[in-house]
């Protein structure tokens, strides 16, 4: 274990000065020799050691056993931390590959991908898990977690269809039979939605699809994470079930784009308004909306009372299947659009 740990403290000190080079060699022989379970055939780890206890054996001799074998400890230690940070480094890789994050529990930490609201993984990592004594779960997880990523690899190569995907009763922003569909999952209340949105509106991208959406209320540690995000969705669910006839832009995206282009009356964005709200606040706001859509109080009490129908509940369930199940994002927004998967934020030149 010494020879292997000199050998990965040497390599790391040599990068940075050339007397420690000289060495390397002799600790890669030491090092090679004890992988493949043969004795080492030089002195270099009874010199390695010499010549870190001589000044503790020159002052102190009582203490050269215990630091001889604090140096052993401190070798295991060396050789577990370096083992732990590359399988770290090709995982963090192969998830950034996937997933276009390098953190499958938290997308939004990483930093190397596109800006996001994360999907959480509710299984515990696996500091957490060690920290509570689950050792065959830590492992466990970690090892099955890191089995998804690459189960997951063929979908970066397979080509993506948006009609594929598409919910019940969707509905779009434009429709020209001309023009190929687009999807996009969305949450109402994450601020990377809005600002996708904005993109497309800036890239002109609604002029050349067919843009329609899944919205995907995501799951907190208590609730949602967005408080209000479930009772948009289930007035949006509910507009798409009871479609105002002769409307040029269904009610649903009306109700989306003032979200997530306009501002309250504070001067503050609606969506950063309505995250703040009440459920009846946000109730109230809504219902109030859709009269000054056109929708008459007849058909507002139609909508309203069929937000909290079986018939909304379980369009939403079977959405947040096929986002979990079949097109298995942990990012949001996605979108789906020329063959590709895009997930997180994507910029107005990658929307063109």
């Amino acid at each position: 274990m010494f020879c292997i740990a000199a050998f990965i403290v040497l390599v790391v000190m040599a990068a940075f000065s050339a007397r420690y080079r000289r060495y390397v060699g002799t600790a890669w022989n030491c090092a090679w020799r004890r992988v493949t379970f043969r004795p080492c055939d030089t002195t270099f780890k009874q010199d390695i050691k010499d010549h870190l206890l001589a000044p503790i054996a020159a002052r102190r001799p009582g203490l050269v056993r215990p630091a001889g074998i604090t140096l052993e400890i401190l070798a295991v230690l060396v050789i577990l931390t370096t083992i732990w940070s590359g399988y770290t480094v090709v995982k963090s890789a192969v998830n950034l590959y996937v997933y276009g994050t390098c953190n499958k529990q938290d997308s939004a930490s990483c930093t190397l991908g596109a800006e996001a609201c994360s999907i959480p993984d509710e299984t515990p990592g696996f500091v957490e898990s060690i920290a509570s004594f689950d050792v065959l779960g830590a492992f466990g997880n970690e090892f099955a977690s890191l089995g998804e990523t690459f189960a997951a690899i063929p979908a970066r190569f397979q080509t993506w269809r948006a009609e594929d995907y598409l919910p019940a009763n969707a509905s779009y922003l434009t429709e020209d039979a001309a023009n190929p569909t687009a999807l996009e999952v969305i949450d109402p209340g994450c601020t990377f939605c809005r600002a996708l949105f904005l993109n497309i509106e800036e890239s002109g991208f609604e002029s050349d699809y067919n843009l329609t959406y899944i919205a995907y209320p995501i799951n907190g540690t208590d609730g949602y994470k967005f408080p209000n995000s479930l009772l948009v969705t289930q007035y949006l669910e509910a507009l798409r079930l009871h479609p105002l006839e002769g409307a040029e832009t269904p009610v649903d995206w009306q109700i989306l784009s003032r979200i997530f282009t306009e501002k309250a009356e504070t001067g503050l964005p609606w969506q950063d308004t309505i995250n703040a709200m009440t459920a009846v606040e946000t109730t109230a706001t809504l219902t109030d909306w859709l009269g000054e859509f056109g929708l008459s109080d007849e058909q507002i009490d139609v909508v309203v009372a069929e937000t909290g129908s079986d018939a909304v509940t379980e369009v939403i369930a079977a959405n947040k299947a096929i986002v979990e199940d079949d097109i298995d994002t942990i990012k949001i927004p996605t979108i789906i659009f020329d063959g590709r998967r895009h997930d997180g934020l994507v910029s107005v030149d990658g929307l063109q």
